[in-house]
C-alpha cells in the first residue's frame, strides 16, 4: 500500500497510525455450480452517444471481431459480475455521459483535480448499499478508486474500496485532468478524466468512471484506456480493479494506557480480470442478498442464501458473524448464541426470502489483515501476528472486558447484596426509634411512659441525706446515709 493525504478531516483522519499488512490463508467465498440468469435492468441516464466527442468517438481497430462479447456471471459471494466487451451495446448504455447531466449537480474537484495522491470526502444524497450496509459518505482518490471505510487512516489502498481502475494516477501533470462527480439523488457518478500515470506520462491518458446506483448497483464504465492494464506498473502503487470490504476490531493495550489498537480484517474481495478492462468496455456488479437484511429471528435462520445466518437476540440483528458489525456481534457473546438456531418464539417462514438454494464449493483464497495503533509513535508493535482464527478473536476481546450472560455466582450475590441493604435499613429504623423515645422520656419525667419506667427500676441507689448548707439556704450537700431505700430530702430542696 501506499499513503494517501485526505484533503477534509472529518471524520478526523487516524494520526499517528502503525499499518502492518500480514497474509493468511482463508477468506470466506461461495461458488455457485451454475450460472445465475440475471435481469439486466440497466442504469442508463438518457446519454447520446452520437455526440462530438462522446462515447463512440474512440474508433476500434480494423479486423476485430466485432460479434458480442460478453463475460458470463461470475458469482464473488457478495455481488455478481457482468463483463461487456467494447462491441457490446450495453457498454455504451453503461456509460454515463456527464456532460450532458445538469450543470449544478457536476462537481470539479479543484484539489483532488490538481495533486497527487490526495483523497476528499464526498457526501451522498441517498443510502448506497455496500457489503448489506448503507453507506451516506465516501472518500475519492487521485488513484482511481473510492475509500468506502468509516476509519480514515492512510493507507487508502489496502482494503474497503470501489476501484474501477485504481494505479498510480496522477492529476497535477496534465491540465486536462479532472475528476469530477456528478449526483442526481439516485446515482453518484465519479469520473477520472484523462489521468496520466505519474511514473510514466507517455503512455497517454486515462478516461473511466465509477457509478453507484441506490439499488446497490455497481458499474465500471471504461472510455479510454491506452494501455493493456496488466502492464502498468504496480511497483509505486497497488493496480486493482474490483471491490473489497473489512471489518475493524478495537484492542486496548493495557501496558500503554490510552492507547488503542485497530486491526482491520479483510473479510471479502472481489478481484476482476484486469485483461477484460479494455476501451469502450464496462462491468456491473449487482449485490447479492446477505444475512443483514433480515429483521426477524425466523426468516434469518431459515435462509437459503448461501450463508450461515444466525440471529442475536441482544442486538436483534442477523448476521453471519462477518460483517462491518463485527466487534458488536463478538463484544454481545453473538457467536455463542448462534450455535442454537432455535429462536425464542415459533419460527416464522411466512418471510422466507425468494432467493433459490444452490450448492457451494469450498475454496481456499488469502485472508488479509491491517494492524493500526493510536497513540504515541512508540516501539510498542503487535507482536503476534493476527490470525483467521474466529475463536481466537472472541477470546482475545472477553480478555479485555467483553461479558455475556450473567452467571449464577453473580445472580447469588445481588440477592445476598440487596439483603444486607434490608438489614441494614431495619437497624437504623431501631436505632432512630430508641432515641426518639430516650429523649421524649428525658423532656417529659411526669409522662406515662417515664412513669413506667420509673416504677419499674431497680432501687440499687445509696440512701441520700441533705443537709443545709452554711450561708446559702438555697443549696445544700448531699452526702450517702447508708444503704435504705429511697432519699432523705429537705424541705428545702
Amino acid at each position: 500500500g501506499v499513503f494517501y493525504e485526505v484533503v477534509q478531516s472529518f471524520p478526523r483522519v487516524e494520526e499517528n497510525v502503525w499499518v502492518n499488512s500480514y497474509v493468511s490463508s482463508h477468506r470466506w467465498r461461495r461458488h455457485s455450480e451454475s450460472l445465475k440468469s440475471v435481469d439486466t435492468n440497466r442504469a442508463s441516464m438518457g446519454q447520446d452517444s452520437s455526440e462530438p466527442g462522446g462515447f463512440t468517438d474512440l474508433l476500434l481497430e480494423e479486423g476485430h471481431d466485432n460479434t458480442t462479447q460478453i463475460e458470463e456471471d461470475t458469482d464473488h459471494n457478495y455481488y455478481t459480475s457482468r463483463t461487456y466487451g467494447p462491441y457490446d451495446s450495453t457498454s455504451r448504455d453503461l456509460w454515463v455521459n456527464i456532460d450532458q447531466m445538469e450543470k449544478d449537480k457536476v462537481k470539479i474537484h479543484g484539489i483532488l483535480s490538481n495533486t497527487h495522491r490526495q483523497a476528499a470526502r464526498v457526501n451522498l444524497s441517498f443510502d448506497f448499499p455496500f457489503y448489506g450496509h448503507f453507506l451516506r459518505e465516501i472518500t475519492v482518490a487521485t488513484g482511481g478508486f473510492i475509500y468506502t471505510g468509516e476509519v480514515v487512516h492512510r493507507m487508502l489502498t489496502a482494503t474497503q474500496y470501489i476501484a474501477p481502475l485504481m494505479a498510480n494516477f496522477d492529476p497535477s501533470v496534465s491540465r486536462n485532468s479532472t475528476v469530477r462527480y456528478f449526483d442526481n439523488g439516485t446515482a453518484l457518478v465519479v469520473q477520472w478524466d484523462h489521468v496520466h500515470l505519474q511514473d510514466n506520462y507517455n503512455l497517454g491518458s486515462f478516461t473511466f468512471q465509477a457509478t453507484l446506483l441506490n439499488d446497490g448497483r455497481i458499474i465500471f464504465g471504461y472510455k479510454e484506456i491506452p494501455v493493456a492494464v496488466t502492464q502498468i506498473s504496480s511497483t509505486n502503487h497497488p493496480v486493482k480493479v474490483g471491490l473489497s470490504d473489512a471489518f475493524v476490531v478495537v484492542h486496548r493495550i493495557q501496558q500503554i494506557p490510552n492507547v488503542r489498537r485497530r486491526t482491520i480484517y479483510e473479510y471479502h474481495r472481489v478481484e476482476l480480470q484486469m485483461s477484460k478492462i479494455t476501451n469502450l468496455s464496462a462491468v456491473e456488479m449487482i449485490p447479492l442478498p446477505t444475512c443483514l437484511q433480515f429483521t426477524s429471528c425466523g426468516p434469518c435462520v431459515t435462509a437459503q442464501i448461501g450463508f450461515n445466518c444466525s440471529w442475536c437476540s441482544k442486538l436483534q440483528r442477523c448476521s453471519s458473524g462477518f460483517d462491518r458489525h463485527r466487534q458488536d456481534w463478538v463484544d454481545s457473546g453473538c457467536p455463542e448464541e448462534s450455535k442454537d438456531k432455535i429462536c425464542e418464539k415459533n419460527i416464522d417462514t411466512t418471510e422466507t426470502p425468494p432467493y433459490s438454494t444452490t450448492n457451494f464449493l469450498p475454496t481456499t483464497t488469502r485472508f488479509r489483515v491491517l494492524t493500526t495503533t493510536r497513540g504515541p509513535t512508540t516501539s510498542h508493535l503487535p507482536t503476534s501476528l493476527p490470525t483467521e482464527d474466529d475463536t481466537k478473536i472472541a477470546l482475545h476481546l472477553k480478555d479485555n472486558g467483553a461479558s455475556t450472560d450473567d452467571s449464577a455466582v453473580e445472580k447469588k450475590g445481588g440477592t445476598l447484596h440487596a439483603g444486607l441493604i434490608v438489614g441494614i435499613l431495619i437497624l437504623v429504623l431501631i436505632v432512630a426509634a430508641a432515641i426518639l423515645v430516650t429523649a421524649y422520656m428525658y423532656h417529659h419525667p411526669t409522662s406515662a411512659a417515664s412513669l413506667f419506667f420509673i416504677e419499674r427500676r431497680p432501687s440499687r441507689w445509696p440512701a441520700m441525706k441533705f443537709r443545709r448548707g452554711s450561708g446559702h439556704p438555697a443549696y445544700a450537700e448531699v452526702e450517702p446515709v447508708g444503704e435504705k431505700e429511697g432519699f432523705i430530702v429537705s424541705e428545702q430542696c
